[in-house]
């Protein structure tokens, strides 16, 4: 398959899914503070998503200014497409927690070790601090939306 061809097939699917995504939040009730709600962050990451494939949709077919000026490929980068697929199954695992009211911090927290463990190849000197990476920022930004921005998180 060409390789242009299959960037923008996952790109679209991409859009379609932060499609969905958008759609769904439009029927969250507004917060305490409008505009912020529940609705409102995962609204503004759709937008992003989007926005950031399209632009990779554009660099694939004008092709990117990076790629131009280089001959050959660098030799260091490796690809990974068993990483996507986990990070995406990881995805899945957390939307199907938060559908079962797990809170926010706690399935913030194993997305982020799980997803860290893997883009690490899951080295044990990466595995604590993960760890206290992962707790400190769930639980920090689910106290930072919640109390401090007063966003209603599913």
């Amino acid at each position: 398959m060409n390789r242009k061809l299959l960037d923008v097939g996952v790109s679209l699917a991409v859009i379609a899914a932060a499609g969905l995504i958008f759609w769904d939040s439009l029927r969250y009730r507004p917060g305490t503070y409008d505009p912020l709600g529940s609705g409102t962050m995962p609204r503004m990451v759709a937008v992003a998503v989007i926005a950031l494939c399209l632009v990779a949709i554009a660099q694939t077919l004008l092709g990117s200014p990076a790629k131009r000026g280089l001959a050959e490929e660098v030799e260091d980068f490796e690809r990974r497409p068993w990483l996507a697929v986990a990070i995406f199954g990881y995805l899945v695992a957390a939307a199907i927690l938060v559908y079962l009211a797990i809170p926010f911090g706690i399935v913030g927290s194993l997305l982020l070790f799980a997803s860290t463990l893997s883009i690490k190849k899951g080295e044990r000197a990466i595995v604590l601090p993960a760890a206290a990476c992962s707790v400190a920022f769930g639980f920090g930004l689910s106290y930072l939306f919640g109390s401090v921005f007063g966003v209603d998180l599913p």
